[in-house]
């Protein structure tokens, strides 16, 4: 009624008049009137639908859990990536909106406390009026003999909107670790059940790896929550946080064909090699230089989760583009001997150091169209090769209580570098020839021996 008087008033002015003849007066009645309309509807959108914003958030049901969390002596920890983008964004700013503009389900983390404590949780949940699901690490794609079987994995709750809570797990490698819900079988049916698509959500798809870290506490209309104290680099971790855990059947099966050296001389080796690669690990990481276990290293973790004890040194990779040029003095800094220098930062690098009579060795890897390489280098002769392996990704492991890097598809690239007989042990292996992916790669120029061939004793 209101946009029909006003349309009616308007009308009789401009063409009730019998003076307005004029046709630039008809296009501006015309022109007032359309604006009138538009403004009309616009004021009856806004009554309709007050609530059609996005940036309307469900603030009391975050209120509940936060308080049931409380009561149970556990604190929200936020995690979502929205969430955390907005406070980054924002948190100069006196008053802002933390939760608009996120999408569904939100997620959230807690530290495991146990498993009674979080069928407490869901107890208390359900009874606040959330459905609620507690989905179980009961059939994992590999499991790990330090973790329970059924160990918590999540909690999903709905009341107006979809809450995903992940459980963060403590490791012996001093890490936090979150599980995959497809380890739990009733996932799919649970989540359809609350309307959510397993196949399109982004829920713990798989297992992930944080190291540990600080948190701050911020206060969200009166509620507190825990946020990481660096949101950069727990964003920058989560983009990265794939995990894959070590096959211990295939290392069972390896031990009951082949059974285990448990000489004095091999724990011995193991032991000194493990302390090579943790302070590996310590010097790298300080640098901020991404590792992984490659060659010997990597396929006894592969085979055995452990270390080959006739393989008498320790291998990493590292991508040429993450090297950095203090890499060499941070080693001797602490305590290691450079034992070769061969190639060129641009070309075929490795890098060797010693420690004591144990040998580490540092290969980096170039990129080139679908596949990836690093080289060699035959000192006598200035022969080059290169060791071909497919495309691969990083993921996190743990390797005899460390967390590392290991490539995603470790199928392919051991068979890349070990052949389809990978599993058998050969303890006779000529570098220069029985790799299968190594091939010829010229010689370097007598000239340049002095840069590219250095060997120290």
């Amino acid at each position: 009624m209101l946009l029909e008087t006003s349309y009616l008033k308007f009308y009789s002015t401009c063409g009730g008049s019998k003076k307005m003849r004029n046709r630039s007066a008809i296009h501006l009645c015309l022109i007032v009137g359309l604006v009138l309309l538009v403004v009309q509807l616009s004021l009856l959108a806004i009554l309709l639908y007050p609530f059609a914003s996005d940036d309307v958030f469900p603030i009391d049901d975050i209120a509940a859990i936060v308080n049931i969390s409380t009561k149970l002596h556990s604190s929200l920890l936020v995690v979502d990536e929205n969430i955390l983008h907005n406070y980054v964004s924002n948190k100069q700013k006196v008053k802002y909106c933390l939760f608009c503009g996120v999408s569904y389900p939100v997620t959230f983390a807690i530290f495991f406390q146990g498993v009674k404590h979080s069928e407490n949780l869901h107890s208390m949940f359900r009874s606040a009026g959330f459905q609620t699901a507690l989905l179980l690490n009961i059939r994992p794609l590999e499991a790990s003999p330090s973790l329970s079987v059924n160990v918590p994995l999540c909690l999903v709750l709905k009341r107006k909107v979809i809450i995903h809570i992940v459980i963060f797990h403590e490791r012996e490698g001093n890490f936090w670790w979150h599980g995959s819900l497809l380890s739990d079988p009733s996932a799919d049916n649970v989540l359809m059940s609350m309307g959510i698509s397993t196949a399109k959500s982004q829920l713990m798809k798989q297992e992930g790896a944080f190291e540990k870290f600080e948190v701050d506490q911020i206060y969200v209309d009166g509620l507190k929550l825990l946020i990481p104290k660096d949101v950069t680099q727990f964003l920058k971790e989560s983009a990265n946080s794939h995990f894959i855990e070590c096959s211990h059947k295939l290392a069972n099966s390896f031990h009951r064909k082949y059974g285990k050296d448990t000489s004095h001389e091999a724990l011995k080796f193991a032991h000194k090699a493990w302390k090579l690669l943790s302070r590996t690990k310590t010097i790298l990481d300080k640098i901020g230089v991404r590792f992984w276990l490659s060659s010997g290293t990597c396929l006894g973790y592969f085979r055995q989760c452990d270390i080959i004890s006739y393989s008498r040194d320790v291998d990493v990779g590292i991508f040429i583009k993450d090297y950095k040029e203090n890499i060499v003095t941070e080693f001797i800094n602490h305590g290691f001997t450079l034992k070769h220098w061969f190639g060129k930062v641009n070309d075929s690098l490795e890098l060797s150091f010693m420690s004591g009579d144990l040998k580490l060795d540092m290969f980096f890897f170039y990129e080139e169209g679908n596949s990836m390489w690093n080289g060699g280098t035959q000192a006598k002769s200035g022969k080059k090769f290169k060791y071909i392996f497919p495309r691969f990704n990083l993921c996190w492991t743990e390797f005899l209580e460390l967390k590392v890097r290991v490539p995603c598809d470790l199928t392919s690239y051991i068979e890349a570098n070990y052949g389809p007989d990978w599993f058998t042990p050969v303890t006779h292996w000529d570098w220069k020839s029985s790799p299968p992916n190594v091939v010829e790669n010229g010689m370097w120029p007598p000239e340049e021996w002095y840069q590219v061939i250095k060997v120290y004793n």
